[in-house]
């Protein structure tokens, strides 16, 4: 599990659970995997032979770098280098997303123009820790051919067609020693964010984001469960030491919950920020009692559209399985413990919204806000990416 950053069971037989154990007396040291001596070597001069020829390069990151602990690595790497850098969605957080030459999101086909020139328009791509999904690239259209891109991956790396056996944090640091050697132009200049006005009328997908990005601090723990959640929180753009946690890889619908659980259980000190749709809430919403029950405080934003909105989007609109049972949201907190009360909101206004989580920068108890979205309104990257699906299964 510590070696393959890998979710993994200890099972230990009932008899041998009771014995007493001798405590270790430092903390357990994980096997280092080094490349042999010829490989790094190898690895260092094709490397260099593609990036001098390169007059502008990119970086592309993803989940596997985080989980891999190369974070601090690749932020510093960043501000030492002129490189546009982006993620892929399960990246997002990995990277200062303030500083200038980062670029967004990166969703392949359904990426915006100035994120897609700013990756697929670069003489060579890094790819780090990549993981290119379905839905997450608009049905695998992302335009990074072989023969442009670097990728380094936990065991092994690639340039070109040759894999080299060196593990991940030995070829970043590679990388990183030789763009300090390289002169590179500029990547393009990132356009300067519009000001944004809460708007005072019914709540839309597109006022919900926006007034939260206003909310957002620094160091905040935001989990957006595999729906629409999931296709907004691309566009958001993280403080310093924010991060996002989501699961999209394997579309686990219901998994943000118990997540958001696990996630206070972990850093009690930081404000985790949970966000989920109602019908991924049906399946696991027994874990907020078991966050009630242990006195803690995330906040809690209920997107009740009426059902699976991201599966209509994809297919079957208008059919009764995409329906759900409707639930009197706000008295279900209150059901699922009864020593330990949460508040509760149910917002209609972006207005209203702000107003609730003004109050919660700080919050003492569970917040629950239930936020009430038209049926059929979608995020714009859910809106491309479902387009594209359409297009790639013949309409």
């Amino acid at each position: 599990m510590l070696a393959a950053r890998r979710p993994g069971y200890i099972m230990l037989p009932a008899d041998v659970a009771k014995k007493t154990a001798i405590p270790p007396t430092q903390a357990l040291a994980l096997p280092v995997h080094e490349a042999q001596s010829g490989v790094e070597t190898a690895f260092r001069y094709h490397a260099r032979q593609c990036l001098m020829n390169s007059r502008r390069i990119a970086l592309l990151a993803d989940f596997l770098a985080g989980r891999f602990g190369l974070r601090p690595l690749l932020q510093r790497w960043m501000a030492e280098t002129p490189i546009a850098h982006a993620t892929l969605l399960m990246g997002k957080g990995l990277f200062d997303e303030q500083h200038p030459n980062f670029v967004g999101t990166y969703s392949a086909g359904a990426s915006s123009k100035e994120v897609r020139q700013a990756i697929e328009d670069a003489d060579r791509v890094i790819c780090v820790g990549t993981r290119f999904v379905d839905t997450l690239t608009a049905g695998f259209t992302q335009q990074l051919p072989t023969e442009r891109t670097l990728e380094i991956q936990p065991y092994a790396s690639r340039i070109g067609e040759t894999w080299f056996n060196l593990p991940m944090a030995q070829a970043v640091s590679t990388l990183r020693e030789l763009c300090l050697e390289c002169a590179f132009a500029p990547p393009p200049t990132r356009s300067a964010g519009q000001p944004v006005r809460i708007d005072k009328g019914e709540l839309t997908q597109e006022s919900f984001w926006q007034t939260l990005q206003q909310y957002l601090k620094p160091g905040d723990i935001i989990l957006v469960d595999q729906g629409t959640a999931a296709f907004g929180a691309a566009a958001l753009s993280l403080p310093d030491g924010a991060e996002v946690v989501v699961q999209p890889l394997w579309g686990s619908i219901g998994y943000s919950l118990p997540a958001a659980f696990g996630a206070q259980t972990a850093c009690p000190d930081r404000r985790v920020i949970l966000i989920i749709g109602d019908g991924a809430a049906q399946l696991t919403i027994q874990e907020m009692g078991s966050m009630l029950r242990d006195g803690q405080a995330p906040v809690i934003l209920l997107l009740n559209n009426d059902g699976y909105t991201v599966e209509r989007a994809i297919h079957g609109a208008a059919q009764r399985y995409n329906d759900i049972a409707s639930w009197n949201w706000t008295q279900i907190p209150p059901a699922l413990n009864a020593a330990q009360q949460a508040e509760c909101w149910r917002v209609t206004q972006a207005i209203q919204l702000a107003e609730v989580l003004e109050r919660l920068a700080r919050p003492q108890r569970l917040s629950f806000i239930e936020v009430m979205l038209p049926k059929a309104d979608l995020p714009e990257l859910l809106r491309t990416v479902t387009r594209a699906l359409e297009a790639r299964n013949g309409g």
